[in-house]
């Protein structure tokens, strides 16, 4: 794919110099930022989250998973099983 940019001459410079700084060519340089945004915005796409049965517990047993439990707080507060003893 072939695009054309119209850019600030400060912005044009900038680029180059920090093309440069790398030790690349600017259009090198541009095509790994542009590589690098689609990436990060292939990582923020929602996941699918099963909304049902053992697949959603699951889902909510690992999503408590990545939370720290407080100091004072029982391991087994953050199961799904214990919330409604």
């Amino acid at each position: 794919m072939t695009i054309t940019l119209i850019l600030p001459p400060e912005t044009e410079q900038t680029l180059l110099a920090q093309a440069k700084a790398k030790g690349v060519a600017l259009d090198v340089f541009l095509q790994t930022i542009i590589a690098n945004q689609a990436a990060a915005a292939e990582s923020m796409k929602p996941q699918t989250i099963p909304r049902d049965g053992e697949d959603w517990d699951r889902s909510i047993d690992e999503l408590f998973d990545t939370v720290q439990v407080p100091p004072g707080v029982g391991e087994g507060a953050m199961r799904r099983e214990n919330w409604y003893r």
